[in-house]
């Protein structure tokens, strides 16, 4: 074990003394982070029912009945505005709420009525379900108060005549609560932190890590590590672990300076950072034994290099690391799942995006577990030394 320690803090150091490589593990993932998460910065997460909705009224009526009815939608977040007859346009209407003639009559006379909603196209359809609901709730309630000043009334002679005894419950209580949102596709810094955290963790190892295999190889430090009292086991636990610490040191800036960030902007990462930290680390040992491996495959330092960051950025691609495998094909994704990149990102938006714990994760995790053993072995069958 002392040995594999030794051989992972060498490669750390010869790693960190690169200057280029510690852009590439530290500056660059924060850059492209940030300027994706500003880019593409997607709308509030919040419910539309919390959200104050747009409402044009056209009142046909223009009766007392009418003007409570506009009174109950005032009380209910609407913002209004007011159309007079079909001829004056108002601007930048959305949809309107039609009071027909003759709404008073009906109403008092228990005749039908009906309110239409009117919305322009390509609107919101969430937004005009919220004011549908709203509607409604702004008619019960406008209801119930007829049906209560009656009841009063009622009340009244039947107490002067002894006849009631007891006042009379309220006979309409309406409640209204908002059924859930569609879950929508990571945007904004939802999907470019975890994005740029899968990717960079990535390259790096199949870059830097691959690069220094092959050229340790060129130089004659691994068959001088042969000479040693160190097993071939014990080189490739060393190289892998090696490249794990990187990948595990570069995370921990990540999430530090995302919780730093997360101080002065309104970063929704989800629940916690911690396990955010954790999956990422699951991940980076998943692929360090990958890194041995492609280091392995090649004789010539920029080659190895090349080849990883061409496997990168196909994984980053079709692993959702550029944009959200939501948006894609069904075909795309069942494809997608061949790279250990779909089931970490997979997982980082159960837990920032969907609100998920670990019980749902889990299977992820277990999936970037199972790479990890396969890329281990494959690592252990591909560096051999002269």
């Amino acid at each position: 074990m002392a040995n594999i320690l030794k051989i992972a803090l060498h490669d750390l150091r010869v790693t960190l003394r690169d200057r280029s490589a510690v852009m590439w593990m530290f500056f660059l993932p924060i850059v492209f982070a940030t300027f994706f998460g500003l880019v593409l910065g997607g709308g509030s997460a919040s419910s539309p029912a919390d959200g104050t909705v747009s409402l044009t009224i056209r009142d046909l009526d223009g009766s007392e009945l009418s003007q409570r009815m506009i009174e109950e939608l005032k009380d209910d977040r609407f913002s209004l505005t007011f159309q007079e007859s079909l001829e004056v346009k108002v601007a930048e209407t959305v949809r309107t709420l039609v009071i027909p003639e003759g709404f008073e009559t009906s109403v008092m006379t228990g005749v039908q009525t009906t309110l239409s909603l009117e919305k322009e196209p390509d609107t919101s359809e969430e937004a005009a379900l919220v004011a549908q609901a709203r509607i409604v709730r702004s008619a019960t309630r406008l209801i119930a108060g007829l049906i209560m000043t009656e009841l009063s009334e009622a009340e009244e002679i039947s107490a002067a005549e002894g006849i009631l005894s007891e006042p009379v419950n309220p006979l309409v209580s309406v409640d209204t609560t908002w059924a859930g949102e569609r879950p929508r596709p990571p945007s904004g810094f939802s999907q470019s932190i975890p994005g740029n955290a899968t990717m960079f963790v990535l390259l790096v190892t199949l870059t830097y890590g691959a690069a220094s295999i092959t050229t340790e190889r060129q130089s004659g430090l691994l068959r001088r590590l042969v000479t040693s009292p160190v097993s071939p086991q014990e080189i490739v636990g060393g190289k892998i672990l090696g490249r794990f610490v990187i990948s595990g040191l570069q995370v921990s800036v990540l999430i530090a300076f995302a919780a730093l960030a997360g101080m002065w902007v309104d970063l929704d990462l989800g629940g916690s950072l911690l396990s955010l930290w954790a999956v990422l680390l699951i991940y980076g040992a998943c692929v360090a034994p990958l890194g041995v491996a492609l280091g392995a495959w090649f004789r010539d330092p920029d080659r190895a290099a090349n080849i990883g960051v061409m496997l990168t950025m196909a994984m980053a691609a079709f692993g959702g690391c550029w944009w959200p495998l939501e948006v894609v094909s069904q075909p795309l994704q069942r494809f997608a799942m061949i790279f250990p990149t779909t089931w970490v990102m997979r997982a980082l938006h159960g837990l920032i995006s969907f609100g998920h714990g670990w019980e749902v994760i889990s299977p992820f995790v277990g999936v970037l577990v199972l790479f990890g053993i396969v890329f281990t072995a494959l690592a252990l069958r591909s560096l051999r030394v002269e």
